[in-house]
């Protein structure tokens, strides 16, 4: 795996490989020009302020790329310019306009997700772009995603027949695994080699264990000395699966029979007492409560199908120099 500082440094590479599939066109130099649609250039620049976004959108959600992955960006880049202009084309050609507070709110949930303004700039100093630029690009982006929406995406349906074919042929997806709803009591330990700070934490909860021996209430111990959000809730957690625990949590939770209170369970931020509240086995959903996910699913499926189909007829009938 690659970690998202190496990843910066092959964009100059990655801009070189795309420079390499260009072919000269009038006018302008070979090194400058990636590929030409309807007469509107795209630019090695383009291409490395594509890749710069890219990139630093992926810091953003914390990914990790391969070296496949990266190795595949080139051409990645150049498709997804194309695409992107032929569309902006046909917006323009269908006079489709939209709403400047759209703009502006699209780019309000931008900054929202990446956080605070020092977060921001980061953001905008990774990425290459002024937040003018920025805003320009959401503009354009909404311009064409309501070009497909008004030409492709609200012709779509997703009938009932559909949905209840698509339960009985991947009967599979639609199993709910084995759940436990428990209650924990947590106590931190801080990460490390200070033995002196864990030790005061295991004493903390063995003094915790002792009085749940005695009678105390789990519930009201938790409100008063667990260390966790839950604990508002008497450390109650809801029901969970084994792969949403730390693994020696789930362990431990599914030992256990409902009513039966854990032993001291250590895990990689703390120590637990665990009260197993209820278990649920796996059982075969209903199909009125997976409806609304087969929809979705269904539906994005003949989107993402259209969609393409839509920008192949386009590229048919463009003028496209690479």
């Amino acid at each position: 795996m690659q970690p998202i500082f190496q990843f910066h440094r092959l964009l100059p590479a990655i801009v070189a490989m795309l420079i390499g599939f260009a072919t000269p066109c009038p006018g302008q130099p070979a090194q400058d020009r990636l590929a030409v649609v309807h007469d509107v250039p795209i630019t090695a620049q383009d291409g490395m302020n594509e890749a710069a976004v890219i990139a630093a959108d992926i810091q953003l959600r914390n990914l990790m790329w391969t070296k496949k992955q990266i190795a595949g960006l080139s051409k990645q880049v150049l498709a997804t310019l194309i695409d992107r202009e032929l569309l902006y084309q046909r917006a323009q050609q269908r006079n489709i306009k939209i709403r400047s507070q759209w703009i502006e709110r699209a780019l309000m949930d931008l900054k929202a997700k990446i956080g605070n303004a020092a977060a921001f700039d980061a953001y905008l100093k990774s990425s290459g772009l002024s937040e003018e630029q920025l805003r320009e690009r959401i503009q354009k982006g909404l311009i064409v995603k309501r070009l497909l929406h008004r030409e492709v995406i609200r012709r779509i349906k997703v009938s009932e027949a559909e949905m209840q074919a698509f339960f009985s042929r991947y009967p599979e997806f639609f199993i709910r695994k084995d759940q436990v709803r428990v209650r924990q009591i947590f106590i931190a330990f801080p990460q490390g080699n200070d033995l002196s700070a864990r030790g005061d934490a295991l004493l903390r909860i063995q003094s915790i264990q002792d009085r749940l021996r005695q009678g105390a209430d789990f519930a009201a111990l938790a409100l008063e000395h667990s260390e966790d959000p839950s604990n508002a809730k008497g450390g109650d957690l809801g029901y969970l699966e084994r792969a949403q625990m730390i693994p020696s949590f789930a362990e431990a939770a599914f030992a256990l029979q409902p009513g039966e209170i854990s032993d001291i369970v250590e895990s990689r931020i703390g120590y637990h007492l665990i009260k197993m509240v209820d278990r649920s086995p796996a059982s075969q959903m209903a199909y009125r409560n997976t409806r609304t996910k087969i929809e979705r699913t269904l539906r994005r499926n003949k989107e993402k199908a259209a969609a393409a189909a839509y920008l192949a007829k386009l590229k048919s009938q463009a003028n496209i120099i690479r």
